[in-house]
């Protein structure tokens, strides 16, 4: 295939519905097809309402949506001003062509122009190919080298333990 007509932009609120369908194909592909529970509604709300609480960039073949990254800016006591890479994800027909690695970099940038200190995402374990991958880039597996940890506090607990009942 050719990437002559693949382009990559910011998103505009008209693709949240596009950007849905690729989160749910995100999902099926890390073997969690429930774990979704935006609608597109939200998803426009959130990234594109008062309060923009991420941003994201899209590569378009046409007017079709092929991948998408989605960031956010968090900030370290440590460090400052950090970029978070919540999702990074190419629809399969359009995998090893380079978009994802064009979409990283651009995220990279952004990260980079904000004078952002880390780019920080999490990997799922089994998915070796990426691990290889970002390795290569010079990314490290805090996991293995530093030993943190990731935790999430969420539904019912999150809301008993904000309610002090728990």
């Amino acid at each position: 295939m050719d990437n002559s007509t693949i382009s990559i932009r910011d998103a505009k609120p008209e693709d949240c519905d596009q950007i849905i369908t690729l989160i749910q194909e995100l999902a099926n592909f890390a073997n969690m097809p429930n774990g979704p529970k935006l609608s597109a509604d939200v998803l426009r709300k959130d990234g594109f309402g008062e309060e923009k609480m991420f941003r994201c960039l899209v590569a378009c073949d046409g007017d079709c949506l092929v991948a998408y990254a989605l960031y956010f800016f968090n900030y370290s006591t440590w460090e400052g001003v950090n970029l978070y890479l919540e999702d990074l994800y190419v629809t399969p027909a359009y995998r090893h062509r380079g978009i994802g690695t064009k979409l990283w970099r651009k995220v990279a940038q952004v990260a980079v122009d904000r004078k952002c200190n880390r780019l920080d995402w999490v990997c799922l374990g089994w998915n070796k190919q990426s691990i290889e991958f970002y390795k290569s880039k010079g990314s490290v597996n805090l996991t293995l080298d530093e030993d943190w940890n990731l935790f999430r506090l969420s539904g019912d607990n999150l809301r008993a333990f904000a309610n002090n009942s728990q």
